[in-house]
């Protein structure tokens, strides 16, 4: 932290936070394409298929033209269509696995299509949004917020999808610890005093280096997942079986996070 302070890095954080949101579009746009695919873009599958590149172009021009007024409306137009989205989109899996009247809980939540995945889109809209609009100490509060429901929504979606399996082999429960431990230290460090102290700041590191690491370690158990009692890769497995980029969720969250504590301006801290 001590490094961080006294390079020139705070000078870049809004680039570099815009840059990792356009990053999040164009991959969560990948893994849309993969789980759409298997249903052959029934009805309103496209939506976010086309919405994905639009917020990816709309967040590296505002990147690149950020004093411009018509492309700052454009890019807060676009993140807000982003939450809209992310909102539908939940309404459409839930409708979507509700098949009757008579439908079972463990079919609406469980079996179903995933309803903690379009959220993503609105909470990357956000991110973005609060890393253009605020600054200094402010915006570290408000992109931690959104970080510590990031994680919350994976510990949600971890649980549901490990459900599937009864949760037979115990180190399914590891991202939900894990996961969990990283919502409380987000709010906490969010809604503590200004300046939090180091113990605290190297906790919060701490936790988030552990979900990365347990991102990686998911992606690992996935893969051998998927290659269990074949002789071949099988890509049909690859993409519907166990999601490659579904523990890479904790991953990402826990890059944010970093990217989140990262020191503000000098300028934006006095203003």
């Amino acid at each position: 932290m001590n490094w961080l302070n006294r390079s020139s890095l705070a000078s870049f954080k809004t680039s570099i936070l815009l840059g990792f949101m356009a990053l999040n579009f164009l991959l969560t746009g990948i893994d849309v394409l993969i789980a759409h695919s298997q249903n052959n873009f029934f009805r309103w599958e496209l939506i976010p298929l086309i919405f994905s590149p639009l917020a990816v172009l709309a967040v590296l021009a505002q990147l690149v033209f950020q004093h411009n007024i018509v492309v700052k409306r454009t890019f807060q137009t676009t993140m807000w269509v982003g939450v809209a989205v992310g909102l539908v989109g939940t309404l459409l899996h839930l409708a979507g696995n509700a098949t009757s009247n008579q439908v079972s809980l463990n079919r609406l939540l469980v079996t179903g299509s995933p309803i903690a995945a379009p959220i993503a889109f609105a909470g990357i809209s956000c991110y973005a949004l609060a890393s253009a609009h605020y600054s200094g100490t402010t915006r570290r509060s408000k992109l931690l917020v959104f970080v510590g429901l990031g994680f919350l929504g994976a510990v949600i979606a971890a649980f549901l999808d490990h459900a599937r399996l009864g949760f037979v082999s115990s180190y399914t429960l590891i991202p939900l610890v894990s996961g969990t431990l990283a919502t409380l230290i987000c709010f906490h460090m969010a809604y503590g005093h200004a300046n939090p102290h180091k113990t605290e700041t190297y906790t919060c590191f701490s936790i988030l280096i552990l979900n990365l690491l347990v991102g990686l370690l998911g992606l690992g158990f996935h893969l051998a997942g998927n290659l269990a009692g074949t002789q071949s890769i099988v890509w049909a497995r690859m993409m519907y079986r166990n999601p490659l980029l579904g523990p890479l969720l904790f991953s990402n969250l826990a890059l944010l996070g970093g990217l989140s504590l990262l020191p503000e301006p000098e300028a934006k801290l006095r203003d």
